[in-house]
This record gives C-alpha cells, structure tokens and sequence, in this order.
C-alpha cells in the first residue's frame, strides 16, 4: 500500500499548501494554483475519513500533476470549455488511481492471493469502493484481460464484477 506519508511528501517537496477548509457538501477538495502558490483545500468534513481523505488528495496532487492553468467549472460554460475540464478531470484521476493502486501491485496482490474480494482490496489500498472501480475502468480501457502470474488472467470484461481465470491453452 502507498502510505497517506507519501502523499503528504509530495505535498511538502512540491511546496504545495494544504488546507482543511468548510467548502460545500459537494466540493470534497479543490487545487488551484494562482501564478505564485499551488493550493490544496480538502472539506475539513472528510478530515476524520482517511480513507476518502487519501482519494481526495491524490486526485488534488494529480491536478497539480497533470493541469496548466485553471480548470474551475464555472455555472454558465461552454460545451467547448466543460469538456476540456472533464478531460482534465479525468487525467488528475487517472493519475490518482496510478498512484494509490499501481497496477503492478494490484496484480501482484491478487495472485499472491493478499486478497479474495473487491472489499478485500479497497481494504488493502485503503480507498474507496469507487476509486478502485474507476482504477479498472481504466485498466479495462486498457485491455480486458491481464496476465496475473503463469497461470491466471484478470478478466475486466464485466466490471464491476472482475474474474480471475485459469489460462487456456489452444
């Protein structure tokens, strides 16, 4: 598992500034950079839930990562401009879902058998049921079928059921 430690190196060595702050019931984090700062405003309402916590963050540190400029949705955008901002959305998530659950491991750890259930990973990567969805969703973007070790394959063709088969030989 990457630690919630590393995350908050990242923070510290990129010089970006944290903050628990009350934003709206909707908004469980916000990255803006103004020219001069990198900031980083997490609900102060998910403080105490370190596992969202973790999600939140690392997709913050992915916009950091991933995005020039300002991505804030605005209430009257173009369609142009939302889905520039949906892409970038989703690079500052696919980038999160890189970090907390680098595929390598992920498959190491299913045929090491570490784990036998969709709970039993969210568990050990400490993350959320959606946030591991969204890791396989891009995994099966991909490709449906990964090599887990000689003699298995991960199958991503049903999500979120995922199947772990014994290869065939033709």
């Amino acid at each position: 598992m990457i630690t919630t430690e590393k995350l908050e190196t990242i923070i510290t060595k990129c010089h970006i500034i944290k903050s628990f702050y009350p934003l709206p019931e909707s908004t469980l984090g916000y990255y803006y950079y103004d020219g001069n700062y990198y900031c980083i405003l997490i609900n102060e309402s998910i403080k105490s839930n370190e596992r969202l916590y973790r999600v939140v963050l690392a997709e913050e540190i992915g916009h950091y990562r991933t995005t020039i400029g300002d991505i804030t949705p605005r209430k009257y955008m173009c369609y142009r401009d939302r889905l520039e901002v949906d892409k970038k959305e989703l690079q500052a998530l696919k980038w999160a879902t890189d970090f907390l659950i680098p595929t390598d491991m992920l498959i190491r750890v299913i045929n090491d058998k570490v784990i036998s259930s969709i709970q039993d990973i969210t568990d050990y990567f400490l993350v959320t049921y959606d946030f591991l969805m969204r890791k396989l969703e891009f995994m099966a973007n991909q490709k449906i079928v990964w090599d887990i070790g000689e003699k298995h394959v991960l199958c991503l063709h049903s999500l979120p059921s995922i199947y772990v088969h014994k290869k065939t030989s033709f």
